[in-house]
C-alpha cells in the first residue's frame, strides 16, 4: 500500500504476523467486550500483523520498526505462532536493498518492534540497515538498560546492543524533526520512552502511534495493554492524537491492524471507529 501525504511518500511494510495473549492485548477490558472485536484462537492469542512503515522525504528513506526479524528461538516462535522475517522480501518487492536505508526509527524496543533491527551473519549479529543511524528515545534506551522483573521479558538485547556497539544508535530526547514533515513525538506511556512519528506535509498529515495505538480496535481510552509501564501516560496521548485525528482527518497508521493497516478516525452514533484508507 502506497500512501501520499504533501511531499511524503508512505509504504506500508509487512515483516509478517504474530499472536500475543488477548487479555494482556487490551489490559484491563473483560474478554466478553474485546472479544466482540476480534476472534482469538484456542489458546486465547488474538493475531496481530507486523506492520513497518518505509517513509520517503527529502531524499531521505527512513523505516518505522523492524519486526519480529529472524532470531527468535524455535521455542519463542511457537509461543507466539510467530510468522515473520518477511520485511526484506518486502522491501525488495518495493525496490530497496537494506543499504538504502538511511534512518531507522524505533517507536519503542519491544521484541516485535525492534528484531529486525539486526541480523546473524557468519556467526555475529550485526545491523541489518548498514548505513542507516537507528534513532530511539534515550529514555527508552535508559530502561532497557536497567530491566527489572516487570520488563525483562518483552527485550531480547541482541536486537538492540549491536548497534550501539557499531556505532548507529543515536539517542534522541522529546520531540524532533528527522527529515522535512517528519516529526518524531515522545509519547510515552507503553514505554518510558515510546514515541510516534507524525507526518505534517503541505497541509496533510499522517500518525503511527505504534502501541499507544497497536490496532483499529484499540481507539477507546480504557483499552491498553498490560505491557504499558505508565498507563495513564498511554491514555493521556491516546486522547490527545485521537481527538486530533479525528477532528483534523489525519490518515492513522496501525503496526499491528491486520484487516486495516491505514485509516481515518470518524465517529458515528457517537462512537469512535476507523474507515479502512482504499488505495
Amino acid at each position: 500500500m502506497d500512501l501520499k501525504v504533501g511531499d511524503v511518500r508512505i509504504c506500508c511494510l509487512c515483516d509478517g504476523q504474530m499472536r500475543q495473549d488477548g487479555g494482556a492485548l487490551f489490559g484491563m477490558v473483560p474478554k466478553v467486550l474485546w472479544s466482540k472485536l476480534v476472534k482469538p484462537d484456542r489458546r486465547n492469542r488474538v493475531l496481530l500483523n507486523l506492520n513497518c512503515f518505509l517513509v520517503q522525504s527529502g531524499g531521505k528513506s527512513i523505516l518505522v520498526d523492524t519486526g519480529v526479524g529472524t532470531k527468535h528461538s524455535r521455542r519463542r516462535q511457537q509461543v507466539f505462532a510467530m510468522q515473520g522475517g518477511h520485511l526484506l522480501d518486502d522491501m525488495k518487492a518495493n525496490g530497496l536493498t537494506p543499504p538504502d536505508i538511511d534512518m531507522v526509527v524505533l517507536t519503542h524496543l519491544h521484541f516485535d518492534h525492534s528484531g529486525g533491527c539486526t541480523t546473524l551473519q557468519d556467526g555475529e549479529v550485526v545491523p541489518t540497515f548498514p548505513n542507516a543511524r537507528y534513532l530511539l528515545q534515550r529514555a527508552d534506551w535508559e530502561e532497557v538498560t536497567h530491566l527489572n522483573e516487570f520488563t525483562r521479558g518483552n527485550y531480547m538485547p541482541q536486537d538492540y546492543l549491536p548497534l550501539e556497539e557499531h556505532g548507529q544508535l543515536e539517542l534522541v530526547d522529546g520531540d524532533i524533526e528527522i527529515a522535512p514533515g517528519v516529526w518524531l513525538k515522545h509519547t510515552g506511556g507503553h514505554t518510558a520512552g515510546h514515541q510516534a512519528v507524525l507526518i505534517d506535509s503541505r497541509g496533510e498529515q499522517a500518525l503511527c502511534l505504534a502501541d499507544v495505538l497497536p490496532t483499529p480496535h484499540h481507539l477507546r481510552h480504557v483499552y491498553i495493554t498490560s505491557w504499558d509501564v505508565r498507563p495513564m501516560d498511554t491514555v493521556a496521548a491516546k486522547v490527545r492524537y485521537v481527538k486530533q485525528a479525528e477532528r483534523q482527518g489525519w490518515l492513522v497508521l496501525f503496526n499491528h491492524g491486520v484487516e486495516c493497516q491505514a485509516g481515518y478516525v470518524e465517529r458515528h452514533d457517537g462512537r469512535l471507529r476507523v474507515r479502512a484508507y482504499k488505495d
